[in-house]
Formats: structure tokens, sequence, C-alpha cells
């Protein structure tokens, strides 16, 4: 059995998921039939008198394109999902997303002792625009895209 609060965690996440579903028009029967279970089994998640599985889920998360509980859960561990924007090339994300880590964890470094020194500002300096040059290139892209698109 979870601990009590892994239990009320994954309880939550699971209201957020119902909660999401519905928004989007999802009823019991159209869960139940997307994670291949019960059409009780998505009223007791609805009603939180069980929760789903690990393995369900997930199934209800990917299937539906729920994006609440995973935003929610990423926040439970320190962390930011992000959803790209659908028109721009992912190729270059791990791009951006490197170049973005460097600039924050080198702020952070600098910082911790609450003394930004000349040098640290530096490297701050050339690490954010190391990152503000790559989300410029790829808002440059996707702003062509979007032109092309209309």
């Amino acid at each position: 059995m979870c601990k009590e609060v892994f239990q009320e965690i994954a309880e939550s996440l699971t209201m957020i998921a119902m909660a999401e579903a519905r928004k989007k028009g999802y009823t019991n029967e159209m869960i139940a039939y997307k994670v291949g279970k019960s059409v009780s089994a998505a009223e007791k998640w609805s009603s939180a008198v069980r929760t789903p599985t690990l393995k369900q889920f997930i199934g209800l998360i990917v299937g539906l394109k729920l994006k609440e509980p995973v935003k929610e859960l990423a926040k439970m561990v320190g962390l930011v999902a992000v959803e790209p924007p659908p028109a721009c090339d992912m190729a270059h994300y791990p791009k951006i997303l490197k170049e973005t880590a460097e600039a924050i964890e080198c702020l952070s470094s600098a910082v911790k002792d609450g003394v930004i020194t000349k040098e640290e500002a530096e490297k701050i300096v050339k690490e954010a625009e190391e990152a503000v040059a790559v989300w410029l290139a790829e808002i440059y892209k996707c702003k062509e895209i979007l032109k092309e698109e209309r």
C-alpha cells in the first residue's frame, strides 16, 4: 500500500485528470474506452472512490492528451512542464533547453551567496546572451512558419 501522502497525491492527480477530461468533453464511457477499462472504473475515478493504477493513469493522460496532471506533477518535483508551440521545429529544442539551462544554472550559482562578483556577472551575461540568441532564432523561424500558414 502507498504511504498516505502518496495516496493523496495520486488522488489529487486523478481528480485533476478527470476534471480536464470533463472540460474536454469526455464522458465516463469515452474515458473507459480510451483507457481500456470499464465504465464503472471511470465512474469510480471521477468520484474519487478509487484511483487508477499507474498503468491506467498513464493511459488516461496519454490517451486523452491531458496536460494539467503532467504540469502538476512537474511542479511537485520542482520542474515546469512546457508545451512547445505546435508550428515550430522540434529539432532545435535540445539546444534551446541546453542554453537556457546553462544560463539559469550560472545565475543560480552566482546568487547562492547573495553577491554577484564581476566574473560571475560576465559569465551570466555571456550565458544569458547565448540563450537569448537561440530563443530569438527559433522565434524568428516560428514567425516565418506562421506567416506561411496564413
